[in-house]
């Protein structure tokens, strides 16, 4: 699960109209003696970066073409609106997800593209943070958030006589 939110790390601060990703990570249930080991390594995590790849969100419902996706020309930082090539058929769709190789945030795609061979326009939900130069990669499949996590930990046991536990954790995308 995910929402957006401003970039500071606090909700009370100024809205800079850029956004980041909140994940709530919870578990299935699982066994204590599991649960307390994952809890623990999660818990050494707290102050460090946690990379965390989607099993759904992280791939493309678009088509990623063999011979990849580039940037074409010089997208500009602030730009909504950004440049790609590839020489195969390629397609991004509303809300697939993409990073590039200047970055670590995880962008949005605001529009469908078309299924076609070379260059085209594609639409952001915010801005580059970093401008793109020509032929910086752009990974549309198994791209990974850079999470820091919120110090936050909740383990919790159903009241039944199995001892499974299930832990939650909120952590934000690190920028």
């Amino acid at each position: 699960m995910y929402v957006t939110d401003s970039l500071s790390l606090k909700r009370s601060k100024r809205n800079t109209g850029i956004h980041r990703y909140e994940f709530e990570l919870v578990t299935i249930d699982m066994d204590l003696k599991v649960g307390r080991r994952v809890k623990a390594k999660l818990s050494a995590a707290v102050d460090d970066t946690i990379v965390f790849v989607h099993p759904r969100l992280s791939y493309c419902e678009g088509t990623e073409p063999a011979a990849g996706i580039k940037a074409n020309g010089i997208n500009f930082k602030g730009s909504k609106s950004i440049v790609l090539f590839s020489s195969q058929k390629w397609q991004l769709l509303a809300g697939d997800y993409m990073q590039f190789s200047n970055d670590t945030k995880v962008y949005e795609c605001a529009e469908d593209t078309n299924l076609e061979i070379g260059t085209q326009t594609v639409k952001l939900t915010s801005p580059l943070r970093n401008g793109l130069t020509i032929d910086s990669i752009v990974t549309v499949n198994g791209l990974a958030w850079h999470l820091q996590s919120s110090g936050v930990i909740e383990a919790s046991m159903s009241a039944t006589d199995n001892q499974d536990i299930q832990i939650t954790l909120v952590a934000v995308e690190k920028l």
